[in-house]
């Protein structure tokens, strides 16, 4: 298990958006507000958030992980399911 902390996480995930040529900053920066926006939620719990000593980190399993979570988005985001792709976060 690797253990980041949130702010590692997101730039990881927005370079990983960045690296499809189609999408650029923007995508990458909604992608980001919408994140924060959901781990403030305190409503929804993920299950890969965790908050230690002052600090959030997100878990992953392994590095593809980042790969996937940003696939997911861009493939969202493709077939107009962005919505979908945020309540299964």
């Amino acid at each position: 298990m690797i253990k980041l902390e949130i702010e590692e996480f997101i730039f990881e995930i927005k370079d990983e958006i960045l690296s499809y040529e189609e999408f650029g900053q923007k995508t990458a920066d909604i992608w980001e507000e919408k994140f924060l926006n959901l781990i403030k939620n305190k409503q929804k719990n993920i299950k890969n958030i965790k908050f230690q000593d002052g600090k959030t980190y997100y878990l992953l399993d392994d590095e593809s992980d980042i790969f996937d979570i940003a696939d997911k988005y861009i493939y969202a985001i493709e077939q107009n399911k962005e919505n979908e792709y945020w309540e299964k976060f």
